[in-house]
């Protein structure tokens, strides 16, 4: 057999083997190798002869088995036989390295508004959209009265209520709540402390569906008087007191009882009773009733009530059992006057208080993200624009507008990857800070946090922002003929091509004036409740609470006692100038209420309702006026000696107002239950509620002659800063008694500050997305405007040759830029009017259509982005016509 034939069989041999590896390999290296492996066989065929050539083609076939499965298993591979991404990746890349600054901007960009993004994002979800932990949480209701005959929609239910809406064959269970402040003490080496104590039914537990992850919880058994108090402890409060799993079974001192502990909660339990006019309200433990629900009396609201829904029961019929639950109720106990109980789903009970700042902070960020999408397919586009000479020879060699779209995405997609990474970091941290900034009020805090679902939606989000914003110079790039992009790489410039950059900026700037205008409506909101009267003078007030444990005081002659210790000690500590107490602070929402009347009063009209108004009743010392700078408007003080066979009262202004008019009230009577009262005094209503107006009628009565069991909330108004007395006052509460905790140490201005944190944070927020719109929208104008003058210096040359000065030229390139931002302007005035409706909730004392408020947003919107179109304008001075034709 001649060489040749032996030849042909080996090209035969080696071309099965070649089959081995992927196809787009074939097509690169298959003929190289061919005739590569031609030169080998006739080599070996020379040298050894037909043995040298079999051992050969032996060689190649473990050569084969062993490279081909690792080519197709190799990424590159896959990569080039999806078509040119390897190659794409590649130059992208490099492309990214040449291009540090604009890499650098838009990564940034991205991370700081998807960061900003992320953070808003996760309260919203965690607050709002995240399923409640407990088992089938859609079937949980909070119940409550509403006395429709004093316009008192949200009142607590009686315990008669819960055993009444037991019998309902569409409820499951119902469990009554009461919150208090308890105090434990009795621990070796510790002071006594405050901390929130549940009192509750014992099925609570079964309701939400939660198990004890140490013990166990109640039993029916263990409740009514007689009964031994045993307590269950949640994940905190047993690691503070050791977090040993031998507590269960042993004894702590609460009020000076002993509580037998028989359980600790998981560590992911929350909950909290719900607030009938405060914030929800969570504990660290929780204990049973002492009684029987059953023999309270039906007439007080005492309790909130919590109740579950039998599986499958609509909202609708779960409406319909309690109202037919509170037509028994209104019958038996109320003589039919109109009470009504409603039920209200845990979840929306929990966060109707928070949801629409939270809505407005979600709308807010979500507009920030559309900000950043048109910034970032401005800037791709401007940066598009940049290399129409780049695009033009790759036209020319013979790329297709398919390779060109699908390098612009892989930039983008790039990009918005590393953003979204950035912005996922920047959220971990973000979100920390609002933490520890928000509210400890607000619903569900200490779920706040970033998890690994948040970090891929932020990331996702990135990713598809930039696509999007990617695929704006995709289709640009792609779409524009050959003969055009020669042309426009020619001259540097024309016409057509930046229109969509214009409509871009011009969409940006309409964006960030809604934007704008949302947050300058929030933050002029806040600073209207910073400037607000709360009707008493918080500068230089120590305010603390010294619980009084009933075991150790049980009747009023001791308890009252005590008070009178307390205040002589803090009267003598140096610097303090006055002292007082009262039973519930200003801006606690936390009084008592009841019906008053006010017999013979001009304001009287004989409706039983309008002449019985539901006031708050608020427990004072003497001293209280005073330590609070509360202004007297009429009449004075009660006096510090009791003066036996009186009832003297205060009374606010709103009250005067309503019932006497324009009559002085002094020495008119007041009738608070049995008792007859003298008025001797009107003041400016202390705001109790909310700093910005008034809340319901307000009565001042002497704490002495009512009870002495409230755990007072003591002032000391000084002259050395607050906090600094604290050493003084602990030391003379340990002398008195050391088993006394001392709680809730604030200074009055804190206290102040404390209450409007929610708004605070939502104008921080949506004032910091605001100016980050304005900085987007500022980056996007001025790379438009220097595209423009770097694409048209040409255009620009000529002019001024033909006689044009450059203070013309410079107003021609800034008019263009001005026309964007009137267009802008005009655009997004019907957002701003449908952002102002959508926030009217969130705002105090001003307009969601507040002139002033949009006149300097627009104004300062305006004067930002001309400056952003000025800068880059300023190059045209620098032009020299004839240097510039020449270089053209």
């Amino acid at each position: 057999m001649n060489e040749e034939r032996w030849l042909r069989i080996s090209e035969r041999w080696f071309r099965l083997l070649v089959r081995l590896y992927p196809p787009d390999f074939r097509d690169e290296m298959g003929d190289a190798l061919i005739e590569t492996y031609r030169d080998r066989c006739r080599a070996a065929l020379r040298r050894g002869g037909v043995p040298a050539l079999v051992g050969l083609w032996l060689r190649a076939l473990v050569d084969s088995l062993r490279n081909g499965p690792g080519e197709h298993a190799r990424p590159a591979v896959r990569w080039r036989r999806s078509g040119n991404w390897g190659r794409d990746a590649q130059m992208t890349l490099r492309r990214m390295v040449r291009a540090p600054v604009f890499v650098a901007s838009m990564v940034g960009t991205l991370t700081v508004g998807l960061g900003a993004f992320a953070v808003v994002y996760t309260v919203v979800h965690k607050v709002l959209i995240a399923p409640l932990p407990y088992e089938r949480p859609g079937d949980l209701y909070f119940v409550w009265r509403n006395y429709e005959w004093i316009n008192f929609p949200r009142g607590w239910l009686g315990g008669t209520d819960i055993v009444e809406l037991r019998k309902s064959p569409q409820i499951a269970g119902a469990a009554g709540l009461r919150w208090q402040q308890a105090t434990l003490s009795g621990r070796t080496g510790t002071d006594p402390e405050e901390f929130s104590l549940m009192t509750t039914s014992p099925e609570l537990f079964d309701l939400l569906g939660v198990r004890p992850a140490l013990g166990r919880s109640f039993q029916a058994e263990e409740v009514g008087e007689g009964r031994p108090a045993v307590i269950v402890l949640t994940h905190g409060l047993w690691q503070r007191l050791g977090g040993s799993p031998s507590i269960v079974g042993t004894d702590l001192r609460v009020n000076g009882m002993p509580y037998t502990v028989i359980g600790v909660l998981p560590r992911n339990f929350e909950f909290a009773r719900h607030s009938s006019l405060g914030p929800p309200q969570p504990a660290e433990a929780y204990t049973t009733f002492s009684y029987d629900l059953a023999g309270t009396s039906p007439g007080s609201g005492a309790f909130a009530g919590l109740m579950r829904a039998r599986p499958g029961t609509s909202p609708v019929a779960v409406t319909e059992a309690v109202a037919a639950t509170g037509r028994v109720v209104n019958e038996r106990d109320f003589q039919s006057r109109g009470l009504r109980l409603y039920p209200v789903p845990l979840e929306d009970d929990l966060v109707a208080g928070v949801r629409p700042a939270l809505v407005v902070l979600g709308l807010a960020g979500t507009f920030l993200v559309l900000v950043l999408m048109v910034n970032l397919a401005t800037l791709l586009l401007t940066r598009a624009a940049q290399r129409e000479q780049e695009y033009a020879v790759a036209r020319a060699l013979g790329a297709n507008g398919a390779a060109l779209a699908r390098a612009a995405l892989f930039e983008g997609g790039v990009l918005g990857l590393l953003g979204g990474a950035g912005g996922a970091l920047v959220a971990v941290w973000g979100t920390r800070l609002l933490v520890g900034l928000a509210p400890p009020d607000l619903p569900r805090l200490e779920t706040v946090a970033v998890d690994w679902p948040i970090v891929a939606v932020v990331v996702g989000i990135g990713a598809m922002l930039g696509l999007f914003a990617g695929a704006l110079p995709a289709i640009w790039a792609s779409r524009t003929r050959l003969s055009s992009l020669l042309a426009s790489a020619a001259v540097r410039g024309g016409g057509g091509r930046g229109r969509l950059r214009r409509s871009l900026v011009v969409v940006q700037v309409a964006l960030s004036l809604v934007l704008l205008a949302t947050g300058g409506l929030v933050v002029r909101s806040f600073d209207q409740l910073l400037r607000a009267d709360p009707g008493f003078d918080p500068a230089g007030v120590l305010t603390l609470r010294v619980p009084v444990p009933p075991m150790r005081y049980p009747n009023d002659t001791v308890a009252g006692a005590l008070h009178d210790r307390i205040q002589r000690e803090l009267a003598a500590l140096p610097g303090v100038e006055t002292v007082g107490a009262v039973s519930a602070l200003p801006l606690s929402a936390d009084s008592d209420q009841a019906s008053v009347s006010f017999p013979g009063a001009p304001g009287n009209t004989g409706d039983r309702d309008h002449d019985r108004p539901l006031i708050d009743i608020l427990y004072t010392r003497t001293g209280y006026f005073e330590a609070l700078g509360i202004r007297f408007l009429e009449g004075r003080a009660v006096p510090q000696a009791l003066v036996p066979g009186t009832r003297e009262v205060i009374i606010d202004h709103t009250l005067a107002r309503t019932f006497f008019g324009e009559r002085s009230p002094l020495g008119a009577r007041m009738t608070f239950g049995d008792d007859s009262l003298t008025i001797v005094g009107v003041v400016r209503q202390p705001r109790l509620y909310d700093v910005h107006e008034d809340g319901r009628g307000m009565v001042f009565v002497r704490n002495e002659q009512y009870t002495n069991y409230y755990s007072l909330s003591w002032m000391l108004r000084s002259g050395r800063p607050p906090l600094t007395l604290m050493p003084e006052v602990n030391a003379a509460i340990r002398r008195i008694d050391p088993e006394l905790a001392i709680a809730d140490v604030h200074p009055m201005e804190a206290v102040v500050g404390e209450s409007l944190r929610e708004q605070r944070l939502s104008a921080v927020l949506i004032g910091g997305f605001a100016l980050g719109a304005l900085l987007l929208a500022a980056m996007g104008l001025f790379g438009v405007v220097s595209g423009a003058v770097t694409r048209r210096r040409h255009e620009l040359a000529i002019r001024l040759a033909l006689g044009a000065d450059h203070g013309r030229i410079l107003r021609l390139v800034v008019g263009e830029g001005a026309l964007l931002i009137a267009l802008g302007l005009v655009i997004g005035a019907p957002g701003v009017y449908l952002a102002g409706k959508a926030i009217r909730g969130v705002l105090v004392g001003v307009s969601p259509f507040d002139p002033l408020t949009l006149v300097v947003v627009a104004a300062g919107l305006t004067l930002v982005a001309l400056a952003a179109c000025y800068i880059p304008a300023r190059r045209v001075a620098g032009i020299e016509p004839a240097r510039s034709l020449r270089q053209e």
